[in-house]
Order: C-alpha cells, then sequence, then structure tokens
C-alpha cells in the first residue's frame, strides 16, 4: 500500500474510531510501521485532518471534520437524488432502509429511514462497519474494478487469513455481480436479513441502497424486497445520470 493510502488509512481509523487512539493501535491494526505511523500523523496535524486527544498519547478528529458534513448532506448528488426513494422503499417494505457508500476499509451508512415496527434492525449514520461481510458491504465491492479489490484484499488480509476464504469471498462478489444484487443472513449480526442493489454514476458504483430486517419475519418476503431495492436503485442511478 502506497504513502497516499496508507494516509487515508489511519484517517479514516481515526474518523471510525469511538474514542481517541494512540499510534500504536494505529500500527498495530493497519499493519504499518510505527515510524510511518508518526510521520504521517504529522502530515495529517499539519492540515488539521486530526489533533491532539485530551488523553495524553492519544489523537482524534480535527478541526476540518467540522467543515464537512452539512456541505455533504446540502450538495452531494448522492444525497439529493436518493432521498425520496429511500422515503418510499421504507414506507413500502416497513423495515429499516439505508445508503451505504465505503472506503477501502468500511462501509459508511449517509442516510436511513428507521422502521416503524417495534422490534427492527438499526443503521447508524456516520458509522462504519467491515468491507467484506453483509450484504451492503459485498455489493459495494462486487461492482468495484479489480484493482481496487486487491487493495481491499490487502487491507483486509488479517481477516483473510486462508486462501480458501479468500476465494469465498470471490465467489460470492462474482455471484454478486453476476445477478445485480446481493443479499445476507447472519452475517454481521445474528438473525439478521439483508438485501443491496447498487446505485451508479456513469459507469461507477458510488453507494448502494439496503433494507435490513429480523430475519424471522423476512424470509418469506426476500423476493419481494429483491424486486422493491433493485427498483429503488434503478430510479436512484436514473435520477443521479440524468435520464
Amino acid at each position: 500500500m502506497n504513502s497516499i493510502n496508507r494516509t487515508l488509512n489511519i484517517l479514516s481509523y481515526i474518523t471510525t474510531n469511538k474514542l481517541p487512539v494512540t499510534p500504536q493501535m494505529i500500527s498495530k491494526a493497519l499493519n504499518i510501521p510505527i515510524s510511518t505511523v508518526y510521520r504521517l500523523l504529522t502530515i495529517l496535524i499539519n492540515w488539521e485532518f486530526i489533533t491532539f486527544a485530551k488523553q495524553y498519547g492519544t489523537y482524534t478528529v480535527g478541526a476540518q471534520s467540522i467543515k464537512t458534513q452539512d456541505k455533504y448532506y446540502h450538495h452531494s448528488l448522492l444525497m439529493s437524488a436518493s432521498k425520496s426513494e429511500l422515503q418510499v422503499l421504507g414506507k413500502k417494505t416497513q423495515e429499516t432502509v439505508a445508503i451505504i457508500t465505503s472506503n477501502l476499509c468500511e462501509t459508511i451508512c449517509v442516510d436511513m429511514v428507521e422502521s416503524s415496527q417495534a422490534l427492527r434492525c438499526s443503521f447508524v449514520v456516520g458509522r462504519g462497519n467491515t468491507l467484506i461481510k453483509g450484504a451492503s458491504a459485498k455489493t459495494l465491492l462486487a461492482f468495484r474494478d479489480q484493482d481496487y479489490q486487491e487493495l481491499v484484499f490487502e487491507t483486509h488480509g488479517s481477516q483473510l487469513k486462508t486462501t480458501e476464504s479468500l476465494q469465498q469471498l470471490k465467489q460470492a462478489l462474482t455471484q454478486i455481480r453476476q445477478q445485480g444484487y446481493g443479499m445476507s443472513i447472519s452475517e454481521i449480526d445474528e438473525g439478521v436479513l439483508g438485501v443491496a442493489a447498487p446505485i451508479f454514476k456513469g459507469q461507477d458504483i458510488i453507494a448502494v441502497i439496503s433494507v435490513m430486517a429480523p430475519e424471522f419475519r423476512s424470509t418469506h418476503r426476500v423476493n419481494e424486497f429483491i424486486t422493491d431495492t433493485c427498483k429503488a436503485a434503478h430510479n436512484i442511478t436514473k435520477l443521479i445520470n440524468q435520464e
């Protein structure tokens, strides 16, 4: 992984941790030499993407983070194009639905509509999750090019310890690409069913729209969820590309 990707990997790691982190934690989690971690932290501090935390020897997000959230939600093409379809899908399924994007390390929920039912699954806006498990993550990865996928495999090397597990992931990605959507049951959270479909800008995937529901009340609705989720993704893609 080159220096730019390592820098962004460190930034992503810091921004997604609930608590401030130490250089040693970063080095161990990302498999980056501690001397390199300190060098790249200095760059990020100089640009105020990260800053020193109250706890001695730890780091947290910097002032740059204050600038960005409102701009994303007010000016992002994805947000403006997906809002109405997200509401429609949530109303139709009566389950939790979300718009999910990702970086090289993890998925990121950027918008959601929560189920009105008492027992429900929940995304957390801004929260990240693994990029190699679950319908949303694997759908996002399935429609990326091979070079991008290889970077993800490298980044998640500790979770893909055996050749067999890597091959299983590659086979799953191929299947998702062929069928046009992803589905999972209990891959991240036990008893949770997820369906995700890709949203494109031109030929590039930029996000997925996902439905998440308790398995016990969803298995008989899988085909319905697939149809409705794929339709919503198609409609958002058309809006984004002004078709």
